[in-house]
């Protein structure tokens, strides 16, 4: 089939993720998942209008799909972006709101239909860029999908597979490469090397930004979730707690002297020189000591079990209020970023 003319045709689509447009933060705080804090509340509309503007005048129409929790810890963030989202405060920007956990959970990823089936007119309406084989523009893209989540890379890199594959179908048939009404066989090699080179896409931006491969990739590689992938995926969690709460602080704080976010400067003393709060050196110390005694205690028992149990009990009962502690100095007990953004202040003066 290799002189066929449609392998000299091409099709193109954009789509994107995107921060959610609004003012908030959330900061490493020991904690596995810390509180989405928003600020600026009274701003939150005005920020949205402009961002969404800006993405009208370089993409056309909009559909925002949000991927958020709309209970726990994302709940007000996720809330507020409903609110303002649902008000069709621009022409041309739809939202939808899609809660990714809830819908998949206890391993219902069939829901995911229910999304597609939600943007499939408005992707054929949008259609894509298409170039015959005798170079003659058919078709252009009128507008994007721009998905989130909360970091948007497990849950966003999902959808957008998803996004990515639909559109793709219709490219395929357009060049004549599948029927019309035909599907990509789920057991070709071209649907392995496009769900794993996906995969691998998102694998890379993951790493650049959590330092681990992205969540949920079993999905994206083989269309199925597995609990040989909930495994991994709970080893993954783990490495990024790790990394987001005692490592992630100095590597962004050498992003901002990179990029000129911070600049040195000879008369002020530089944050970096600072020391630490005394609480984060003792009470991991504490923890260390506890533990190490309440071993040697095990290994080691006395003559009477009453002695015994009392040593036990007092160092279980000191440890868990050191842990206690642990959560009350979450926030000098993470590795923060210590530079400031001079350079911003000086923008803004």
């Amino acid at each position: 089939h290799y002189g066929k003319s449609y392998f000299l045709s091409s099709g193109i689509n954009a789509e994107y993720g995107g921060s959610i447009p609004l003012y908030w933060s959330q900061r490493s705080n020991i904690t596995y998942k810390p509180y989405v804090k928003l600020f600026n509340k009274e701003d939150q509309k005005d920020v949205f209008v402009r961002h969404m503007q800006h993405q009208i005048a370089l993409y056309g129409k909009n559909i925002c799909v949000s991927l958020i929790d709309d209970k726990g810890k994302e709940k007000e963030i996720c809330q507020s972006f409903n609110y303002i989202g649902g008000q069709g405060l621009l022409p041309g920007v739809k939202f939808i709101h899609f809660d990714f956990h809830k819908e998949c959970s206890k391993m219902r990823w069939h829901n995911l239909n229910i999304l597609m089936n939600k943007l499939k007119d408005d992707l054929d309406s949008y259609s894509y860029f298409f170039k015959d084989n005798q170079g003659l523009v058919t078709s252009s893209q009128s507008g994007v999908v721009r998905t989130n989540c909360i970091d948007c890379l497990d849950r966003t890199n999902v959808v957008q597979g998803l996004i990515a594959r639909y559109v793709l179908t219709q490219q395929l048939r357009q060049m004549g490469v599948l029927g019309e009404g035909d599907e990509i066989p789920t057991s070709s090699q071209f649907e392995y090397v496009f769900k794993n080179r996906w995969a691998d896409n998102g694998d890379g931006i993951a790493r650049q930004y959590t330092g681990t491969p992205a969540l949920k990739s079993d999905y994206t590689r083989t269309g199925v979730r597995t609990k040989m992938g909930l495994l991994q995926d709970g080893y993954k969690s783990m490495q990024r707690y790790v990394q987001n709460n005692f490592l992630d602080g100095a590597r962004q704080d050498s992003y901002d002297i990179l990029v000129g976010n911070h600049r040195y400067s000879s008369v002020e003393e530089s944050p970096l020189a600072k020391p630490r709060h005394p609480v984060a050196i003792f009470l991991p110390a504490a923890i260390g000591i506890f533990i190490a005694l309440l071993i040697l205690k095990l290994l080691m028992p006395e003559e009477t079990w009453t002695s015994q149990i009392s040593h036990i009990g007092l160092y279980i009962a000191v440890i868990v209020f050191l842990f206690k502690q642990v959560k009350v100095w979450g926030d000098y007990l993470v590795d923060q970023p210590r530079l400031y953004h001079t350079l911003a202040k000086a923008k803004a003066e």
